[in-house]
């Protein structure tokens, strides 16, 4: 009895901390097209993960609960699919676009079905639904590993460490990928094995998430205690190199670039880039970077006069239109309307 009511407990957390997260990955600032997705997916797997559990401690419930499990099934696969490619294309500087409306469309079509054809009148067809809804859940996964394999030497750093928001999309695959094979196998384990697969992997991704986070955090404070000043010569030489870098490969059109990256691009530590940006430019790293986006900013207000300003913020590496408002005002003295309207007459 106590085990069964632990092995309850324990599926279940993980549904609602699968919402808890999809509402942190809803709610998270920047807003990006790949943490939406990244939380339907922790939704819909979520609605799907306490039907399993409900169900399987009370089997008289009521049907109307299976066909809302079943439905979520069709979501699981291409939210994993558009999680993996948007983020993907964000590391890869490319613009947003809409083809999600069509991968969720026909999932979304056939759920409305669903209301035309609810499970209590024909449970047959809905029974035997479940092995289409897995391969269309499978071939999903095929397709994102498919990109996956394609940009996997996107998926390092530059010394060859896998990043934070890599090892959360690796997770979230794996997940999906290891609860279909849970469900898959349900005839020789048990119906409770897909929801505390989920529960196991939600748990685990976040742990080493946290443990990662103080290991990069203790990673800093040990350079910056191995901060040493530079001497003159030293210092040009790694301002040359950081201006060249930032000229040639146009760095500051990723606006997840950090000063960490930075110093690793120029094989430094980033204390030292710091302490010679504020000596030798009298600038903080945020000012240094934003001033090569402005710079392009302006450029593509004159030469695409048809792209709005979100775009152009887009495109210059900022994450907000208020973030790059407030440093094209702060380094033009004007706002970016005016100095494109002003250049143009």
């Amino acid at each position: 009895m106590i085990s069964g009511q632990f092995l309850f407990l324990f599926s279940a957390l993980g549904a609602m901390n699968g919402i808890f997260l999809a509402i942190y990955f809803f709610s998270r600032r920047p807003h990006r097209l790949a943490n939406s997705m990244l939380g339907a997916l922790l939704l819909a797997i979520s609605v799907r993960t306490a039907k399993s559990t409900f169900y399987f401690f009370n089997p008289n419930l009521a049907v109307e609960f299976l066909q809302f499990g079943l439905s979520a099934c069709l979501l699981i696969g291409p939210l994993t699919y558009l999680y993996v490619h948007y983020h993907l294309r964000d590391s890869r500087q490319e613009a947003a676009g809409r083809e999600w409306r069509w991968h969720l469309g026909l999932s979304f079509f056939v759920i409305a079905l669903g209301v035309f054809f609810p499970y209590a009148e024909y449970r047959f067809i809905w029974r035997h639904s479940t092995y289409g809804i897995h391969v269309f859940w499978f071939l999903y996964l095929v397709a994102a590993g498919w990109e996956l394999w394609r940009s996997r030497a996107i998926l390092l750093d530059d010394v060859g460490r896998m990043p934070r928001s890599t090892l959360l999309l690796l997770s979230a695959y794996c997940s999906s990928c290891l609860i279909l094979i849970a469900y898959l196998s349900t005839p020789l384990t048990s119906y409770i094995v897909g929801a505390l697969s989920f529960t196991f992997s939600v748990h685990i991704t976040v742990v080493v998430l946290m443990l990662r986070k103080e290991a990069l955090v203790e990673t800093g404070k040990k350079e910056k205690y191995q901060n040493r000043k530079l001497a003159e010569d030293d210092a040009l030489t790694l301002l040359t190199s950081l201006n060249q870098l930032m000229h040639e490969q146009q760095l500051y059109l990723n606006p997840n670039l950090t000063l960490a990256l930075l110093a690793k691009k120029v094989g430094s530590l980033q204390t030292t880039v710091s302490q010679v940006l504020n000596d030798k430019l009298n600038k903080s790293f945020n000012l240094y970077v934003n001033e090569f986006r402005i710079d392009h900013a302006k450029k593509l207000l004159l030469s695409e006069s048809h792209l709005n300003m979100e775009l152009v913020a887009e495109r210059c590496g900022f994450n907000s239109n208020s973030t790059f408002f407030a440093a094209f005002k702060k380094i033009t003295g004007q706002t970016p309307a005016s100095y494109r309207a002003a250049s143009v007459s």
